[in-house]
């Protein structure tokens, strides 16, 4: 497989080398083309040119009020025909031997200079209009059959020995094509090796920018800035496995010991089994709950609301078992009508665990109250132990970091409240002058 996905990666690049190629020696092509037809094209203007010359000698010293049939009828060789416009442009007459007269057209002033003026479809007939000293205009018709043919044949000939050159020309535009397509994609091949040298044996190694043109250097940005992402999450997965592959180690091996006893004596301690599953089971629901949200780094999209006032009193009333369990007391204070930006599962996820952590943790009541502050919702959690100490207070938001060794808690409830709460857009952290709190603050939904 990986053979076969060279090979693909080699044939699309030779179809892009191919493509360009293609693609200038067209252009070349075109251009050559053009420029021959161009060249064909002057016929016309070396005809009109030589007629102007002709039809200027013959009218020489002629006025309008001359007839026209003091004009030759024959020069070089070729029948001259003549139309004499007055100044007004009406018709004055032309010679008798026309069949009709000739259409006018203004005469060309001879300092006049033009960067276009070449048709390269001219009729048989070729028309040159000369202006009289009174305003009138006298044109001069005539058909060159044999100037056009010679003319034909003289450009035919230029054309064809101009292909003697465009063919070498053309071999040498391809060669030159070429080298600069290996020139320009060299830098691309180095940094597609270098690429391919990226994993996880070597996770620093990053696309270079030096010599890789322009126009390719904000994919390999980036594809850099990619790698940065996929580096970080692979050291942070690694990191998640030696922690949970730590902390499952001592609740297994715990475990193992009754079950082993158990064995010998016959007669298992239940409760102390049933315990121990119980917290294993809660490690595991909190590992696949913390891999979960480590996934999902994004905010919470603008229309995932939730309200809250309704959910932190359900969150409330189905842990008041718990609380009368272990004759605590519970109060709770909440605003109506409170609604945040986030997931409501999340968020109630989240509100347990804080609960849940109280309980377990604190002592004398525990206090649950929310409340609108400008656009921010303010939830905070009390009780009334000693709390933690404030050097401690942002280390207790680490993986695995327990309050005290030997807890019964799993260290993994306070960084998944800190990743839900973040997601939804909003932060989490203890009360400074309260060290037995923890404030919430998300983003209110209005």
């Amino acid at each position: 497989m990986p053979a076969l996905a060279d090979d693909k990666l080699t044939r699309s690049r030779r179809s892009l080398r191919l493509r360009i190629l293609i693609a200038l020696l067209l252009v070349f092509v075109l251009g050559s083309s053009l420029s021959a037809v161009h060249t064909y094209g002057t016929r016309d203007d070396l005809r009109r040119n030589i007629l102007l010359l002709q039809a200027r000698t013959v009218s020489e010293g002629y006025s309008a009020d001359q007839p026209i049939s003091t004009l030759p009828r024959y020069h070089a060789g070729s029948e001259m025909e003549y139309t004499l416009y007055n100044p007004d442009g009406s018709l004055h007459s032309y010679a008798d031997y026309m069949a009709r007269p000739r259409r006018l057209r203004p005469p060309i002033p001879e300092d006049h200079s033009s960067w276009w003026h070449w048709s390269p479809f001219g009729g048989q007939v070729i028309n040159a209009p000369i202006a009289l000293a009174d305003g009138s205009v006298l044109m001069v018709s005539r058909n060159d059959a044999g100037e056009r043919a010679m003319l034909n044949q003289l450009l035919l000939d230029r054309v064809r020995h101009s292909v003697l050159f465009i063919v070498p020309l053309g071999l040498l535009a391809a060669g030159l094509i070429l080298g600069l397509l290996h020139w320009t994609l060299r830098p691309v091949r180095r940094a597609t090796a270098l690429a391919q040298g990226i994993g996880p044996q070597a996770p620093e190694q990053r696309i270079p920018l030096a010599d890789l043109p322009q126009e390719i250097q904000p994919l390999a940005v980036a594809a850099n800035q990619a790698l940065d992402r996929l580096a970080s999450a692979y050291d942070a997965s690694q990191r998640f496995l030696a922690d949970a592959a730590h902390e499952l180690r001592t609740p297994l091996t715990v475990l193992d010991l009754r079950l082993q006893d158990a064995r010998r004596s016959g007669n298992p301690d239940w409760p102390a089994l049933e315990q121990e599953m119980r917290q294993l089971a809660r490690l595991g629901g909190q590992l696949l709950e913390l891999a979960r949200q480590d996934g999902d780094q994004r905010p919470a999209a603008p229309q995932a609301r939730t309200a809250l006032s309704r959910l932190a009193r359900e969150v409330a009333a189905s842990l008041l078992p718990l609380f009368e369990a272990q004759h605590r007391s519970l109060e709770i204070n909440i605003e109506d009508g409170l609604s945040c930006c986030g997931q409501a599962e999340e968020l109630r996820h989240a509100l347990v665990n804080l609960l849940e952590n109280a309980l377990l943790h604190g002592q004398g009541t525990v206090r649950l109250q929310a409340r609108r502050n400008a656009h921010w919702l303010e939830v905070s959690i009390s009780d009334e132990g000693q709390g933690v100490p404030l050097a401690h207070q942002e280390a207790m938001f680490e993986r695995f970091r327990k309050g005290r060794q030997g807890s019964s808690g799993t260290g993994l409830g306070l960084p998944i409240v800190r990743r839900v709460v973040e997601n939804a857009g909003g932060s989490v952290s203890f009360d400074a002058a309260l060290p037995s709190t923890l404030r919430l603050s998300l983003p209110a939904a209005d």
